[in-house]
């Protein structure tokens, strides 16, 4: 009976130091804590762009008439009308005012669908960017519409204090020249009799670069 009494002392003895044991061991392991969350926020760049003040259901602005561009005198020409030998400007004005990134443009200028029945434009038609004179022949149609017409591209930065620009395009039916048969050629041209353009403006928003970039 001594025995059994002995042994069961020698259990709980044992069972005691294995629970100081494992409260030692468990205060070893614990360490201070602490979860702290947070949010990251930014605010997206407005973006505003409008040519000529479209109509902002549309996108589109009223006609340009080359006609109206016109500046002579009535007793040479028809108001509203051209003819060879006449020149013009008119004005694209561009705004991006409330817009916070800077703005890429481009103006492209091509035949409409629906102009002169599929006749061809008048081939010695061109445009420019600056004032058709010597040393500047300005640029046809077809020159426009390729990659070497980027002339009618730009940027409006967004560190300009007013993000708003107007681009004047020049435009000129010179006379066609002795190797174009001239006097046949202008007087075929001038039995056109309607003509439609069509003037698509784009504007993209500037890449961003990092401040350490190469200028």
């Amino acid at each position: 009976m001594m025995k059994k009494n002995h042994a069961a002392r020698l259990g709980a003895l044992a069972l005691a130091l294995t629970l100081v044991s494992t409260c030692l061991m468990g205060g070893t392991l614990a360490k201070y804590t602490t979860t702290v969350t947070g949010t990251a926020t930014a605010t997206v760049a407005k973006w505003v762009f409008n040519a000529n003040n479209a109509a902002a259901d549309t996108k589109k602005f009223e006609n340009i008439n080359l006609g109206d561009t016109l500046n002579y005198k009535v007793t040479d020409i028809k108001t509203g009308v051209i003819a060879p030998g006449t020149e013009g400007k008119f004005d694209i004005e561009l705004n991006g005012t409330g817009s916070k990134v800077g703005i890429d443009y481009t103006i492209e200028i091509t035949k409409a669908a629906i102009t002169m029945q599929n006749k061809e434009l008048p081939s010695n038609l061109v445009f420019s960017t600056k004032e058709i004179k010597e040393g500047n022949t300005g640029n046809s149609l077809d020159k426009l519409s390729s990659e070497s017409g980027s002339l009618l591209s730009g940027t409006i930065d967004y560190k300009d204090s007013k993000m708003e620009k107007t681009i004047t395009i020049y435009w000129k039916w010179p006379y066609a020249t002795s190797t174009e048969g001239a006097d046949i050629k202008d007087t075929n041209d001038s039995g056109i009799e309607n003509i439609t353009l069509d003037i698509t403006v784009t504007g993209t928003q500037v890449v961003p670069e990092t401040a350490g970039a190469a200028t």
